[in-house]
């Protein structure tokens, strides 16, 4: 069977960050899974890291603040040979972790399509998130329509081959385009999409400017 390692990104997500590790827990023993649970503290100022660590889940020290540099520091210390992505807001299921690993049974990299659920999306991001998913599309001929989708799996031997670098949200364009590069099979499925717990650390223009930054630069490297 092969080992599951679940990161979560963390900036002060005190509020979600239980309810996520309960539910992952509760479909490793359902499962009979071979997991580990990994919260990754990206400059935590809350209880988030005493929520993880009462809960005995490992917490991985990321002092560089970022989405990005927290996902390459989790990577570094997952052992499993299937690595789970999502976020500490209890807006992705975690019961659907199952789903994840029968469809990266025939894939590298899965990753989740939230456009069903549009209610619990931001204006900005119902607006931004097809652009950048339409310029994915047609420069890099990746077949997804939700390229900002935080909740995916993809196979450590997959992972390896990426380098990785992007430190901010960027990093969500930069493994997908790295993945269709490298010629791993991606694979979407529909998930489910719930109103965050606490408070967005997006800054959608910000973000959004690193994203076009990230995509004009992979495309020169063409």
């Amino acid at each position: 069977m092969e080992s599951i390692s679940v990161l979560l990104p963390c900036y002060n997500e005190e509020e979600g960050v239980g309810i996520c590790i309960d539910k992952i827990n509760k479909v490793f023993d359902k499962e009979r899974l071979d997991g580990e649970i990994l919260v990754i503290d990206n400059g935590c100022t809350d209880n988030t890291v005493e929520v993880a660590k009462t809960l005995g889940v490992k917490v991985v020290d990321e002092p560089k603040t970022g989405y990005g540099n927290a996902y390459l520091a989790g990577f570094k210390k997952a052992k499993g040979d299937v690595i789970i992505l999502g976020d500490a807001d209890n807006s992705y299921d975690f019961y659907d972790i199952p789903r994840l690993l029968e469809n990266i049974k025939d894939a590298d990299f899965v990753i989740g399509n939230r456009i069903k659920q549009k209610g619990s999306m931001s204006l900005l991001h119902r607006i931004g998130n097809p652009i950048f998913s339409w310029l994915l599309r047609n420069l890099f001929k990746i077949n997804i329509s939700d390229s900002h989708c935080g909740f995916g799996a993809i196979r450590k031997e997959a992972l390896n081959k990426l380098n990785l670098k992007s430190s901010g949200m960027e990093f969500a364009s930069e493994i997908l385009i790295k993945a269709k590069k490298k010629g791993l099979k991606i694979k979407e499925i529909d998930i489910d999409y719930y109103p965050r717990i606490g408070k967005s650390k997006l800054r959608s223009f910000r973000d959004g400017f690193r994203h076009l930054g990230l995509i004009a630069r992979e495309r020169i490297l063409d």
